[in-house]
């Protein structure tokens, strides 16, 4: 008996073990990254929906807030409006590393589509944000200082300061 429980701590450890590995290397692969995937719904619950990510082989928890969606018990499907989410609905998903807890560092899912105002993740485009930039002439011409304020995009922006 005493073998067996041996054996059985053993195995259990290198689960444990295998475990932490692979959510080692998912935080080491998201870090300052994020991913929009395609995903597939596993499980309808009360506050959320359980998504798998083939691509990488996730899998996890979508919350839900409960001001927007009814969950239907008899049915398993959480309602927002016309949208009707259930299990293996296809949807896409916006993944990132939550850094606020260092100690506890988590993979966050977001909805991206189906669009549902409030809740689904909006990408900034930041070719559309523009920025006014006052440009000073110190060549020194004799007319005095020459200003100018021109309007560069935020990306330009950020590839010079580079």
């Amino acid at each position: 008996e005493a073998l067996c429980d041996n054996l059985n701590y053993r195995h259990r450890q290198a689960q444990y073990a295998g475990r932490a590995s692979v959510a080692l290397n998912t935080h080491i692969l998201f870090k300052n990254r994020e991913e929009i995937e395609a995903a597939v719904v596993l499980a309808v619950k009360r506050n959320a929906l359980q998504v798998l990510i083939p691509k990488y082989g996730l899998e996890g928890p979508l919350y839900l807030p409960s001001d927007k969606f009814v969950y239907n018990e008899e049915e398993h499907v959480q309602i927002c409006g016309d949208t009707v989410l259930k299990t293996f609905d296809e949807l896409t998903v916006r993944l990132t590393l939550d850094s606020s807890n260092l100690q506890h560092r988590k993979l966050v899912f977001q909805l991206v589509t189906p669009y549902i105002p409030g809740v689904s993740y909006v990408k900034e485009d930041a070719a559309d944000k523009k920025e006014e930039v006052e440009v000073v002439d110190i060549t020194g011409s004799s007319k005095g200082e020459k200003k100018r304020k021109d309007t560069i995009d935020t990306k330009s922006k950020k590839k010079k300061s580079k």
